[in-house]
């Protein structure tokens, strides 16, 4: 049996969201992921060049929900 893989911060964060405003169904798990991904390694790289933790997590909150509630579809 394939040990389960644990759900990263930012991919519940962003189904949190999702579910908060009625859309948690709307996004595959695919999106889900490649989004969650793509804020954990901005959050890395972010740390890597020396950006303190809360910088660090804007950067990556960022990432997370670029075209999020800017009147996008």
């Amino acid at each position: 049996m394939a040990a389960k893989k644990e759900m990263s911060y930012y991919r519940r964060y962003l189904l949190h969201l999702l579910g908060e405003w009625g859309e948690e169904h709307k996004y595959g798990d695919d999106f889900l992921d490649e989004r969650a991904d793509a804020a954990e390694e901005e959050y890395e790289n972010a740390r890597r060049e020396g950006l303190t933790v809360d910088q660090a997590q804007e950067r990556a909150m960022s990432v997370l929900l670029d075209g999020f509630g800017d009147g996008e579809e």
